[in-house]
């Protein structure tokens, strides 16, 4: 194991962001990038505060250039909130993660089909939801709402529930999958029907249709998760769970849709909550992860403390 501090994780995103570069930097140290472009940094997280956009222990500024969006179009960014589940598109300026788009990812937006007595668990346009301790709001039997939060297999742990009043579609963003040419495809472990041809089986989408009693029905189908706001990804950080692959290193993480190369090192990682980091040429070469409290409120607390340099958690190399 090695002590991993802010400055360990923000020089190691720094290193990973320039691995094309001749002249490698250093993100928080003060040395400026190399002129010419370093290529951008995917970041797949629960926002946990602001002051800027605390997310996966980094700190990503915001200089009002960046597109907010969610599954709908262009949001204000006065909503985003504490629990909502982000993919941030970041470049490198001066040092310094700037945001180039924002999207406010919700795995699920639908009716509450049922949910057990306190609002913890239920099923959500015939998803599983379990919402994480400290996690905001509940489910309520029979609501539209908007889920946030990260799959764990084909169940969502839900960092945040916000209502949705009215009526509206239903969304599932999450990786489709095909088990062969004769079984129709899913999504996230819902099956899925649609005339809109799909990409192929490992892909992440955006489904937004209806839910019926055969299954979902996706009437539009967006893939992908980044659009290359901030250029060609060189670096990645995700937070999320693992779930097991068919192929090296026979991890993934749980409704990516990214492959890891296969030297990652993750079978400790299978039941904990944790953050990946590494190089992307195609492949995610994970270097380092960091496991997570489950808990929203504990996770909020040892985030805050790795971005203030005040918390030297242990992180663990995948090498």
């Amino acid at each position: 194991m090695i002590q991993l501090d802010r400055r360990h994780l923000l020089t190691g995103l720094g290193a990973m962001s320039v691995a094309a570069c001749s002249d490698p930097f250093e993100i928080g140290t003060g040395k400026k990038p190399p002129k010419g472009g370093i290529g951008g940094t995917g970041i797949v997280g629960t926002l946990t505060d602001f002051g800027s956009l605390l997310v996966n222990g980094l700190r990503i500024e915001t200089d009002g250039s960046a597109e907010i969006t969610d599954a709908f179009g262009t949001m204000a960014g006065d909503a985003m909130s504490v629990g909502h589940h982000l993919t941030i598109e970041a470049a490198t300026v001066d040092g310094v993660l700037v945001a180039r788009r924002v999207r406010i990812v919700h795995p699920v937006i639908g009716r509450v089909d049922r949910a057990d007595p306190s609002g913890m668990r239920g099923i959500v346009a015939g998803v599983p939801i379990q919402l994480e301790p400290g996690a905001e709001g509940v489910l309520t039997p029979g609501a539209r709402v908007a889920v946030s939060g990260a799959w764990r297999d084909t169940t969502v742990i839900a960092s945040r529930i916000d209502e949705r009043p009215g009526d509206g579609p239903v969304v599932i963003s999450g990786v489709i999958r095909r088990a062969g040419t004769s079984a129709p495809p899913t999504l996230a472990g819902v099956r899925i029907r649609t005339s809109v041809a799909l990409p192929e089986s490992g892909t992440f989408v955006t489904a937004i249709g209806r839910h019926a009693a055969t299954g979902f029905v996706a009437e539009q189908i967006i893939p992908g998760r980044f659009t290359g706001a901030a250029g060609p990804l060189t670096a990645l950080s995700i937070d999320g769970y693992l779930e097991v692959a068919a192929t090296a290193p026979f991890f993934a993480v749980s409704g990516l849709g990214h492959s890891f190369d296969e030297d990652a090192k993750l079978a400790a990682f299978r039941d904990q909550r944790s953050i990946f980091s590494g190089t992307y040429d195609g492949k995610f070469v994970v270097r380092d992860t960091l496991r997570l409290p489950e808990a929203l409120p504990e996770r909020r607390r040892l985030l805050a403390g790795i971005v203030d340099g005040t918390v030297t958690p242990e992180a663990i190399p995948a090498r």
